[in-house]
């Protein structure tokens, strides 16, 4: 027993002195696990809060399981024999929604004529579907008084207690909207929320859209009802259906893409975390074979040492998983913001907590399995200081170099596996850094309006009821024609056609019909559809419909079937996700939405252009590019932006860690060797080139090998984990001069500062005492 409690306290006693004396070491290994625990789990929690927090909000709006949006007139009494048909159908209600053109609004006298969004007002819904204030409240207006869309004031245009005009008619604004159905800024559509004696009196300013909601009794039965509202040929002038699931993951895509990319640093911060502690492990495998010839030689077993070794980065391990555990509270702070203004407060629930634990204690796991495979090498190791000496490895085919540079070579040869670990640290650093600021580029970038429906413009007309605005549409076309400002344009209008099941069913697919040449999307799979024979269907409706490239489709056009072979497959965020494109124009039913891309030449002003023809055609919405992103995924662009900040930050005092680190033990290692080569002449200058030396081809080969991979796998993987909130096939952007310049010169710095400190004291080392040790 008392032999027992000595080796317990031998343990503790070489545990702490080896954490005392290797202090740089323990921080570095520590550091790694703190922040890889800590984004994990502070990922982790989000996306349960974030979850919870949507199924909150549905759950106290009460959301409908299924929206049909309809202008013009419905028949009440085909509608209700059409419910009451359908057990499946609990609840339905038709409310109204009345827009309003931009022009007419204004905050204080600061008109919203550019803002992309149907802005639109209603009352207080009577079933279901609730606007609800920031307390959760189910809004009640009085007159005189509007709550406006919570998406206004986190944007900073508006506050409680200004007034919003209506033309002449005057409201103060006394809250704010949350609303389960538009909350989000990818949303086009806004409701503001007034009184019904306010509504009134607005009425005659604005043209009224119904909202043709159901809530049923199953989910389960979405499909089945909306192919039986098809078949009926109930009222649908407008977009296709939306669901209770696409509501979710709009209302999830903000706050989804700020997890994605947590999610991703994370998992490369735990990828270097176990290459510090590979790295940290062998060589001290290589250091302390006195020490271990010490241990064995007093009886104490290989599997003992072992143990020992394991016990001082298990207990690292141990202690940083909890102090990132605990890190991952204070750190969720700022991302919750967000969430809380959106969607509301919601209790912080014990699946939240478990999340977290289980992901820190699974990084644990992680660490302990890699160290517990690394320490079985002991068991290889011979206790003698030539079978722990690294070889030297004389290259003949480089007797020509420099001598310096031999030395270098002849280093890497060596020592391979602790310069590739080194290797593969910058490749993930690259990783950390390239990615997040991929996903900010790209979004941020004007070519991702190609995941809106359209090709790249310079401006953007939006005309909503086309039917009652013809004469003014085609006085606009015909100016358009003849400005010589524009270069090209394009007509593209958007409808609900019917189309043929597999079953012989009639359904409805929204399809914006145009010259898809003119301005080409990218696409997933396939190509543009250039013939009359040919149709392509978003990724949401090629899965909806279980049609791919090749497949054939039958639209029923007029009294005409027409069979349409399926050219592509493409991403689309527009009109509830399930759209299609013809490139010939069908004109059978109602036009709901007509959209006008517009090229200027080079040489035109955008701004120009724009306050010309507002003034002149005030029924059409133009924006140009940059508005329009800013509008629509501002709050997004703002949220990755600073986890791209965040990110370089942490990245660079990484790559500073480590080099430090690698170079230090590198350094007291070569001791030995620094003392011959300084006594046959070596300067101390030349000493530190080959250090610096070292590190400069490892970082390079690093940031070349790392971006490779980033093109490759690192955009597959994040357009991958992207498809999960909507957005399939993206083609990521990338800002030249951040990545091939900004980032390997930020990591050349640290990098170089980090070697400069590592080599500290070379100047002023004992060369005698060392050769004398040699």
């Amino acid at each position: 027993m008392k032999l027992e409690n000595w080796r317990k306290s031998m343990y503790w006693t070489l545990l702490k002195n080896d954490i005392k004396y290797n202090r740089l070491q323990s921080f570095n290994i520590a550091f790694f696990i703190i922040l890889s625990v800590a984004f994990l789990a502070v990922a982790g929690q989000l996306t349960i809060r974030l979850n919870d927090s949507i199924h909150s909000l549905l759950e106290k709006a009460e959301t409908p399981h299924l929206l049909q949006m309809h202008t013009g007139e419905i028949n009440m009494e085909r509608m209700k024999l059409f419910v009451e048909s359908h057990p499946e159908i609990e609840e339905y209600q038709i409310l109204e929604f009345l827009n309003i053109d931009q022009s007419l609004l204004a905050f204080n006298g600061v008109s919203l004529k550019d803002f992309v969004y149907d802005n639109g007002f209603s009352v207080q819904s009577p079933k279901f579907d609730y606007l609800l204030d920031l307390k959760g409240n189910k809004i009640n207006p009085k007159i005189g008084e509007v709550y406006v869309p919570i998406f206004y004031q986190s944007a900073g245009l508006v506050k409680e207690g200004d007034i919003l005009s209506i033309r002449d008619h005057r409201l103060k604004v006394t809250g704010f909207v949350r609303d389960s159905q538009m909350n989000s800024s990818i949303s086009i559509s806004k409701r503001f929320i007034i009184n019904e004696e306010d509504y009134s009196s607005i009425k005659a300013l604005g043209n009224p859209e119904y909202l043709i909601e159901f809530r049923l009794h199953d989910l389960k039965d979405s499909s089945k009802i909306e192919a039986a509202y098809a078949e009926s040929g109930l009222e649908s002038n407008g977009p296709p259906f939306l669901s209770y699931r696409l509501f979710k993951i709009v209302n999830a895509f903000s706050d989804g893409i700020t997890i994605i990319a947590l999610l991703l640093i994370g998992m490369l911060i735990i990828g270097i975390s176990l290459l510090c502690i590979r790295f940290t492990l062998l060589a001290k495998l290589e250091e302390d074979y006195r020490e271990l010839a010490v241990l064995k030689a007093i009886g104490i077993s290989p599997a003992e040492i072992r143990l020992l070794f394991l016990a001082k980065y298990l207990f690292i391990a141990g202690i940083s998983s909890i102090a990132g555990f605990f890190l991952s509270f204070l750190l969720k702070r700022p991302f919750l913001a967000n969430m809380k203004m959106f969607f509301g407060e919601t209790q912080e629930s014990g699946l939240s907590y478990a999340a977290a634990f289980i992901l820190s204690a699974l990084i644990f796991l992680v660490i302990y399995l890699y160290m517990n495979k690394l320490s079985k090498r002991l068991k290889y190791l011979k206790l003698n200081e030539n079978a722990v000496e690294e070889k030297e490895i004389f290259l003949h085919s480089l007797s020509n170099l420099p001598k310096m540079l031999q030395l270098v070579i002849s280093d890497f040869f060596a020592r391979k596996k602790m310069y590739f670990t080194l290797v593969s640290v910058f490749v993930l650093s690259v990783f950390i850094l390239t990615i997040p600021m991929s996903i900010y580029s790209t979004i941020s970038d004007k070519n991702f309006v190609n995941y809106l429906g359209v090709g790249v413009y310079d401006i953007r007309i939006d005309i909503s009821e086309t039917a009652k605005n013809e004469e003014a549409l085609q006085a606009l076309l015909k100016d358009l024609e003849k400005d010589p400002a524009v270069d090209k344009f394009e007509l593209y209008t958007g409808k609900l056609v019917d189309y043929r099941t597999e079953e012989g069913t009639r359904q409805k697919l929204w399809i914006d019909s145009g010259k898809q040449s003119s301005f080409p999307i990218r696409y997933i799979s396939g190509k543009a559809p250039l013939s009359d024979y040919e149709i392509a269907l978003s990724k949401l409706a090629s899965d909806e419909l279980s049609k791919k490239e090749g497949d054939s489709i039958t639209l029923l056009i007029g009294n005409e079937e027409r069979v349409l072979r399926v050219s592509g497959i493409f991403s689309d965020l527009t009109n509830g996700g399930k759209t299609a494109k013809t490139n010939f124009r069908i004109d059978e039913g109602d036009t709901v939405w007509t959209v006008i891309p517009i090229r200027l030449h080079e040489s035109s002003s955008v701004r120009d252009f724009m306050e010309d023809y507002t003034q002149r055609y005030s029924f059409a919405r133009f924006a140009d590019t940059e508005t329009y992103l800013k509008q629509i995924f501002g709050n997004t662009i703002v949220m990755v932006e600073n986890i791209t900040k965040v990110a370089l930050a942490a990245c660079l005092f990484l790559v500073f860690l480590i080099v430090s680190l690698f170079v230090r033990m590198m350094y007291l290692k070569d001791r030995g060797q620094n003392a011959i080569l300084k006594s046959i002449g070596f300067s101390n200058r030349s000493l530190y080139l080959q250090y610096m030396a070292k590190t400069v081809f490892s970082l390079s080969a690093g940031i070349l090998a790392g971006n490779l991979l980033v093109l490759s796998v690192g955009d597959r993987l994040t357009g991958k984990i992207l498809s999960l909130i909507g957005v399939s096939g993206v083609h990521f952007v990338r800002n030249p001069i951040f990545t091939y310049f900004l980032v390997p010169f930020a990591m050349l710095l640290s990098a170089v500062f980090a070697t400069i400190i590592g080599v500290k004291g070379l100047s002023r080392m004992n060369i005698a005492e060392f050769l004398k040790e040699e």
